[in-house]
């Protein structure tokens, strides 16, 4: 995989990212504004995230695009994603052990088949912030959907120069708020944030608009998972220096509200929690970072998943005390490794 670079200010990766739109067939001049949605989102960003409406206008320079549609589509579309009720089978593990031989973070990303062929590492060097590597399924929400020309450069996970790696699962809760969108959000921390003290800061200043779950941690080997309903969010540390993130809210007073097995009964987030939670007991003094893999690759296991509907796209195995950063992708082919420098 080669990975590609963005290199300059806020509106310069805009345009770089909006000649690459343009030249995929992007469109932006069908979206119809909801008017009090969009003032209020503008609103929102002006107040706590100005840069990215700069990197946005960039963007529509650069692919000739209608700049009102383009910063509307960016803006409100997780908001009106999840109005619509568009609820999809979505489902990630991220976990964090540390220990005497290091600071480890595994992550497998789940989600449609097709979406695999769009998955892309890529490079922010702006000046102006923290330089940090994405990793992305490019935006593709729906099988209808995995085109080049609806491909966007989203933030999932990200590793900073600082050395901070944010994550993030889906959650499910029923609510929504006028807020910056979770991929902004991981955009916005990677980008300011040197340590997970600093990123939960973030979250106590700046709304998310719909729930999610982040799993943060630094080269100190400090961790923190954000629960989150958009409406209020809960900071879970480590137990024993062990930290699990799957798609239930773990908080005793947020669990309350948790609507995963209410809308997909079936759903794996408990088995995925408790495996990996036992494979991790049984090396935890002696974990290192190969063990990552084992756990995340695992076919036979829930963790790493492989059915028509959803399967793991991409795995991370970190040791951020080292600062040795690996991905991997097609883990049910022939599996490929690729190292990440910042």
């Amino acid at each position: 995989m080669k990975i590609k670079t963005f290199n300059g200010n806020f509106f310069e990766l805009g345009k770089q990212q909006g000649q690459i739109y343009y030249r995929n067939g992007m469109v932006f001049n069908n979206a119809k504004i909801d008017k009090v949605l969009n003032q209020n989102q503008l609103r929102t960003y002006k107040r706590f995230y100005p840069e990215l409406l700069e990197e946005l206008e960039g963007m529509a320079q650069g692919g000739n695009f209608d700049k009102e549609r383009l910063i509307y589509n960016s803006i409100c579309g997780e908001i009106l994603w999840f109005k619509r009720k568009l609820r999809l089978n979505k489902a990630c593990t991220i976990f964090g052990v540390k220990n005497k031989n290091g600071i480890f973070i595994g992550r497998n990303y789940d989600w449609i088949p097709k979406a695999e062929n769009f998955v892309e590492a890529y490079k922010f060097a702006n000046p102006q912030r923290n330089s940090f590597i994405a990793i992305s399924d490019m935006g593709i929400g729906s099988e209808a959907g995995a085109k080049p020309q609806f491909a966007f450069y989203n933030v999932d996970d990200a590793i900073n120069d600082k050395g901070l790696f944010i994550g993030l699962t889906f959650a499910y809760n029923n609510k929504w708020t006028y807020g910056l969108s979770c991929i902004h959000m991981t955009k916005l921390i990677a980008e300011t944030c040197s340590t997970t003290h600093e990123a939960i800061k973030v979250f106590k200043k700046v709304p998310l608009c719909c729930p999610k779950n982040f799993f943060i941690a630094d080269k100190d080997g400090e961790m923190a998972v954000i629960e989150h309903t958009s409406k209020k969010f809960k900071v879970v540390y480590p137990n024993r220096d062990v930290l699990i993130l799957t798609n239930h809210y773990t908080d005793l007073e947020l669990a309350k509200e948790d609507l995963v097995l209410d809308e997909i009964p079936t759903h794996s987030t408990f088995l995925r929690y408790y495996e990996t939670l036992q494979k991790i007991n049984k090396r935890k003094s002696n974990f290192k970072l190969d063990d990552t893999i084992k756990i995340l690759g695992n076919v036979k296991s829930f963790v790493c998943q492989n059915n028509p509907k959803i399967k793991t796209l991409w795995s991370l195995a970190l040791d951020l005390k080292k600062k040795e950063y690996k991905l991997y992708l097609n883990l049910l082919g022939k599996r490929k490794e690729v190292s990440l420098i910042i």
